[in-house]
C-alpha cells in the first residue's frame, strides 16, 4: 500500500501505468474540514462538486474523502491519520487539504510569531509532500484560502505562503482567488460561517481545479517554470481576424485571469474573451491600452509591457493590471466560453501568454510582471519563444487544453540571442 500525506489540498498522482490497473484510479481528498466539505449542503464541498460536475471522467477516477475537521500538519502526524484514515482508501491520487487557520496563524500578535507559524507550516508541508514524491506519489497543493477572522497581517502571510508554494516543483490550486474579498475574508454570500464557505462558495473553489490536471500528470507533464528565453512571436493579422489564438473552454470557468506581454501593436484588440456570445476586448489605440472604461497611456519606446486581466466572479469585478500596477476595475460578472490572444490588431508582438482558473490579486500580478511564475490553477501557458508549426500551440501547463491558431493569421518567430 502506498504512503501518503497532506495539505491544503494535495492532489497526488502516480505514473501513467495506473491506467493499466483493474478498475478506476482512486482519488482521496485528505485534509481538514473545508476539504471534507464543511459548510456545504450534505458536505458536498469543492472536492465532491469537482468530481460530480462533469469536469472529470468518473469512469477513470473514483472519488474518496478521508479528511478530518480541525486537522493541521501536527495533528495529522500526531494522530497518525495517514495509517488510520488514508491508507484504507488505497489511494492512487491524494488531495490533501489543510489551512493556515488551523495551523494557528491567528494566535500570534506580532510578526515574529506569525513568521514561526508560517515556517512551521511551510517546512512540515514541504517535508510531507517530498515524502510522497519519493514514494512515487506526486502531489498537487491546493493553496491557502480565506477566513473571515483574518486581519491584514494574516492575509499578507496567506498570500506569502501561496507565493512560496508557487516556487515548488509540485502543481497547486489557487482557491484563494475564487471567493477572497481581496482583504482575506470570504465574499459576502459565499460562506456559512467565518471558517467555512457555503455550497456556492465551495462551488467557486471547485472551478479553480484544472479539469484535465490528473490526465496531464498521468502522461508525465511536469510542473511548468518560466521560460527566460528572450525570443518572441509576432501575429500578422491582415484579415482582421478577431481571435487569432483561441482557447475554447469545455468546462465552466468563473474566476479567471489572462496575461501577456506585448511590445508593439497596431490599432485594434490584442486579447480578450467571449461570454454569452459577447466579446470583451483589451484594445490598443494611440499608445493607450483600453479595457471598457479603463485606460492606460504608455510610451511607444520598444519596451515590453505586461498586462493582466483578472476577473473575480464572486466579487463581480474585473481588474486590469499593467506592469504590476492596478489600473482600475470594472463591475461585472462573467463566465467565459472562449479566451483569445492577439486580436484585430494587424501586427502584435507577443510573449508569455497565460490563462489561470482563478482571479490573481495585486501581489500575484506583481509577481507575474517580475517573472515569478504562478503555476497554481494554470490552464494554459506558452512563452511564444519557439518557432511554431501546425494549427495548435503547445500547452506547457499541466493541462490538456490546446490553443488554436487561426488560418487567417501568420505567427512569426523572432529569435533573440541571450
Amino acid at each position: 500500500m502506498k504512503k501518503i500525506i497532506f495539505h491544503i489540498v494535495l492532489i497526488v498522482s502516480i505514473s501513467s501505468s495506473v491506467f493499466a490497473q483493474d478498475g478506476p484510479i482512486n482519488v482521496t481528498f485528505f485534509g481538514s474540514s473545508v476539504c471534507r466539505g464543511a459548510g456545504a449542503e450534505d458536505n458536498h464541498g469543492y472536492a465532491w462538486q469537482f468530481f460530480h460536475s462533469g469536469a472529470i471522467d468518473t469512469l477513470n477516477y473514483k472519488y474518496l474523502n478521508a479528511s478530518t475537521g480541525g486537522d493541521n500538519t501536527i495533528k495529522v502526524e500526531k494522530e497518525d491519520r495517514v495509517t488510520k484514515k488514508l491508507f484504507p482508501t488505497n489511494p492512487d491520487i491524494v488531495v490533501m487539504g489543510l489551512s493556515l487557520g488551523n495551523e494557528g496563524i491567528r494566535g500570534p500578535e506580532d510578526d515574529n510569531g506569525r513568521e514561526r507559524i508560517l515556517e512551521q507550516y511551510r517546512s512540515r508541508l514541504l517535508s510531507l509532500i517530498d515524502s510522497l514524491d519519493h514514494l512515487g506519489i506526486k502531489p498537487v497543493i491546493v493553496n491557502c484560502y480565506a477566513n473571515t477572522h483574518f486581519n491584514a497581517s494574516q492575509y499578507a502571510i496567506t498570500q506569502r505562503m501561496n507565493r512560496i508554494i508557487n516556487t515548488w516543483k509540485y502543481p497547486s490550486v489557487n482557491v484563494l482567488g475564487t471567493i477572497d474579498d481581496l482583504h482575506g475574508k470570504w465574499v459576502e454570500g459565499y460562506f456559512r460561517d467565518p471558517l467555512h464557505p457555503n455550497t456556492e462558495g465551495h462551488r467557486e473553489m471547485s472551478y479553480a481545479i484544472v479539469p484535465s490536471l490528473f490526465d496531464a500528470m498521468l502522461i508525465g507533464k511536469p510542473t511548468p517554470m518560466y521560460d527566460w528565453n528572450k525570443s518572441f512571436s509576432t501575429i500578422k493579422n491582415d484579415n482582421n481576424a478577431e481571435n487569432p489564438l483561441s482557447l475554447d473552454l469545455k468546462h465552466t470557468m468563473h474566476s479567471f485571469s489572462l496575461s501577456l506581454r506585448f511590445k508593439k501593436a497596431t490599432q485594434g484588440s490584442i486579447a480578450g474573451f467571449t461570454s454569452d456570445n459577447t466579446g470583451h476586448h483589451i484594445d490598443v489605440a494611440d499608445n493607450t491600452l483600453h479595457y471598457k472604461t479603463l485606460s492606460y497611456q504608455y510610451e511607444n519606446n520598444d519596451s515590453w509591457m505586461h498586462v493582466v486581466l483578472s476577473h473575480s466572479y464572486a466579487n463581480q469585478k474585473t481588474m486590469l493590471f499593467v506592469n504590476g500596477e492596478l489600473v482600475g476595475s470594472v463591475r461585472e460578472q462573467l463566465s467565459p466560453d472562449q479566451v483569445y490572444f492577439g486580436g484585430t490588431s494587424s501586427f502584435t508582438e507577443l510573449k508569455d501568454i497565460t490563462l489561470h482558473r482563478s482571479s490573481l490579486n495585486e501581489s500575484e500580478a506583481v509577481d507575474l510582471f517580475n517573472k515569478k511564475f504562478i503555476q497554481s490553477s494554470l490552464e494554459f501557458y506558452n512563452p511564444l519563444t519557439k518557432a511554431h508549426q501546425g494549427t495548435e500551440l503547445e500547452n506547457y501547463a499541466q493541462s490538456m487544453t490546446r490553443l488554436k491558431l487561426s488560418d487567417k493569421v501568420t505567427l512569426q518567430h523572432n529569435k533573440v540571442q541571450f
